[in-house]
């Protein structure tokens, strides 16, 4: 038995090995979360206005375009318990402006009762920020088939390829035009993706979560004499005809609540509905590309006087 056990040590010390130097490698390919949290770590003081939120921010907002000193800090599927941890982690000596979501997902999605909760690994081995005690939340090699990890690698240190997928300033290049979709069917599959069970156990504890969390934001704000904007994002129209009315409606409930509350601290830039916006200006039924992302972005930073 003793032989048996120290043949399996002899086994498993050389796999243990190998696997250690893969997560090394691995955890030092440059990717969006470690590229935005170095800038943050460098640069924070001298963001005025930070832009928050998930992938209609990630892709809708581009800093390039901006009149201010703006940063784009969203990601995609990022809720606000996250946006908060970033708002938290940084010093901003310098931020005039809060750029937060008021989307038809924001008051009911949390990342980590999403599907793609594995992204979470990102904020605890990138930003530190050590969400659960799941040990695969704090690894590249278990997240994902070990032929691809050995493919990233092999990509990376022995073909030297590597796309970047954001701007310096955060803002996601991915989503160019002309769209690869059909805009009417994409609507129906993404509305049914962001429509939840509002009178589940699950997602009215989401709800009250994020309304807590964004409570804490705008406080945050207005104790710094920061101000807060509440941006909803241009989506087409058969996105917005798919979306669960109530769902939404619950959803701006808590906004139009904390504008009341602090008139002097929040605003509310509304262009889910704009008629500024086309289809050309889409990548899909609920995210801008590129040009219409530059449309955004000059329209917001206009609305944030110096």
């Amino acid at each position: 038995m003793k032989k048996l056990l120290k043949n399996l040590v002899y086994f498993m010390i050389p796999v243990v090995a190998v696997l250690a130097a893969m997560e090394y490698l691995l955890e030092r390919i440059p990717n969006e979360y470690a590229i935005k949290s170095d800038y943050l770590d460098e640069n924070s003081n001298s963001v005025e206005v930070l832009y928050l939120g998930n992938s209609h921010v990630y892709f809708g907002i581009n800093p390039d375009f901006a009149l201010h000193q703006s940063y784009n800090a969203s990601y995609i599927s990022q809720s606000l318990n996250l946006d908060h941890m970033i708002l938290d982690k940084y010093h901003w000596k310098n931020l005039k402006y809060i750029v937060i979501p008021a989307d038809y997902v924001s008051m009911y999605y949390t990342l980590e009762t999403a599907n793609d909760k594995w992204r979470i690994k990102n904020y605890n081995l990138y930003y530190h920020f050590g969400i659960g005690y799941d040990p695969i939340n704090y690894t590249e090699i278990f997240n994902g088939k070990i032929q691809d990890q050995i493919k990233k690698i092999e990509d990376y240190y022995i073909q030297k390829k590597h796309h970047s997928l954001s701007t310096r300033l955060g803002f996601g290049t991915a989503y160019q035009s002309p769209s690869p979709f059909d805009i009417s069917e994409s609507a129906k599959v993404a509305a049914k993706r962001h429509t939840f069970n509002i009178q589940s156990e699950e997602y009215l504890h989401n709800f009250e979560i994020n309304k807590e969390i964004l409570n804490r934001m705008v406080k945050f704000a207005e104790e710094k004499q920061i101000k807060v904007v509440f941006l909803s994002s241009p989506v087409t129209l058969k996105y917005y005809q798919n979306c669960n009315q109530s769902q939404l409606a619950n959803t701006m409930n808590v906004y139009d609540y904390l504008l009341k509350k602090y008139p002097q601290t929040c605003c509310h830039i509304d262009y889910m509905q704009s008629s500024y916006f086309n289809i050309s200006d889409f990548y899909d039924a609920d995210h801008l590309n590129s040009i219409g992302a530059e449309k955004l972005t000059k329209l917001v930073e206009k609305k944030l006087p110096k």
